[in-house]
């Protein structure tokens, strides 16, 4: 056997240091141009619906659901948590540190686009489906509603209490959303469930957040300070989000839809309570316009925003929600979640309470 000499190790080691420098600094910068290139492009809307609606972005979402499913908690808390312990940590290194600390943000970025962000870019529901119409939203229509929206509450607040201990069918509401999302252009079928837990539930109480979803894993989550009849549809509201339906008014749009076409008398009154809260406010109702069990649910409403919200947070909040939403195409910020109500007007419904659509 050949006899090693002992200085051949230590030679080596300058060059070995000088490998893996060099192979860190070109996967960093490969990384860099990477995430450069994506955070650079801005698809049209065709190909967002073509290649990326119904092209690659299924098969991310159902990756990330087949991964992030088996935990209880939100697997995306964890990529967030990691990905801002990364870049405290990297600031602390000097220039490089300073270097990958925006590598980082960009990285961040460019995986924000690629995996959800990118759904802002689809064309609005009113112009995809060639049956709006802007004549039927007018003063005279927005007062049937509201008509109507009353006198549902008033019907199904009974039947809704009477199963308040059961809970929502879960199941139901899926089976009730589906159909929706596939005839508004999803050609494929999204994986959705139960929502998650979130160590950002405390926050979401504060600034009256009713849900989100993670953009990075896909995942829904609700405020743990819910009541029990608002869960339906704001779990509908987030699962059209992973679906691919980015705005405010469109997801607001695909949950009411899903919530009147449940069976579940939970679900429906969860849907006609958030029809009602998205109409133009009046200055006020007569005692007689709701029935004590309605009151009482407002005033439920009332009470839990008293005890948890924090006014000058959820103006921080909604305020900078305000400035990401214009800057993701969406023009009248925070007030398209109302915008809803044109798409309830504007857009004709099948007997099965799907939106009617003439153009694929």
């Amino acid at each position: 056997m050949e006899e090693v000499r002992p200085q051949t190790r230590p030679q080596t080691l300058p060059i070995q240091q000088a490998l893996k420098t060099r192979f860190a600094l070109g996967a960093r910068l490969a990384l860099l141009s990477a995430a450069g290139v994506v955070a650079s492009i801005h698809p049209g809307a065709a190909w967002i619906e073509r290649s990326y609606v119904n092209g690659g972005y299924p098969i991310w979402q159902h990756i990330a659901r087949a991964i992030a499913a088996p935990f209880p908690f939100s697997l995306g808390d964890i990529v967030v948590l990691a990905l801002l312990a990364f870049f405290v940590l990297s600031l602390r290194r000097g220039l490089r540190g300073l270097f990958d600390a925006m590598l980082v943000l960009l990285v961040a970025y460019a995986w924000f686009e690629i995996a959800w962000g990118w759904n802002y870019a689809r064309a609005p529901i009113e112009a995809r489906i060639g049956t709006f119409d802007a004549a039927a939203v007018n003063p005279h229509a927005v007062a049937a509603l509201r008509v109507k929206a009353i006198a549902e509450l008033n019907a199904l607040a009974p039947l809704a209490h009477a199963r308040e201990s059961a809970g929502y069918d879960r199941s139901a509401l899926r089976t009730a959303w589906l159909p929706i999302v596939r005839a508004l252009g999803d050609r494929w079928n999204p994986h959705v469930g139960a929502p998650k837990w979130t160590i950002v539930g405390p926050f979401m109480a504060l600034n009256g957040t009713e849900g989100f979803i993670n953009p990075l894993t896909l995942e829904s989550q609700l405020a743990p300070d819910l009541l029990w009849f608002e869960v339906p549809f704001d779990l509908a509201h987030e699962w059209s989000h992973v679906a691919g339906f980015a705005r405010e008014d469109e997801a607001n749009y695909i949950g009411v839809l899903t919530c009147l076409r449940d069976p579940d008398p939970i679900a429906r009154y969860s849907g006609w309570m958030s029809v009602l809260f998205a109409l133009p406010p009046l200055p006020r109702y007569a005692k007689t316009t709701f029935t004590p069990l309605v009151w009482s649910d407002f005033a439920a409403i009332r009470a839990r925003n008293a005890h948890n919200l924090n006014v000058a947070f959820a103006r921080f909040s909604w305020g900078t929600y305000n400035h990401y939403l214009k800057s993701n195409h969406v023009a009248s910020g925070i007030a398209n979640y109302d915008e809803v109500t044109r798409l309830l007007l504007g857009i004709p419904r099948t007997r099965a309470g799907l939106p009617r659509v003439t153009v694929r």
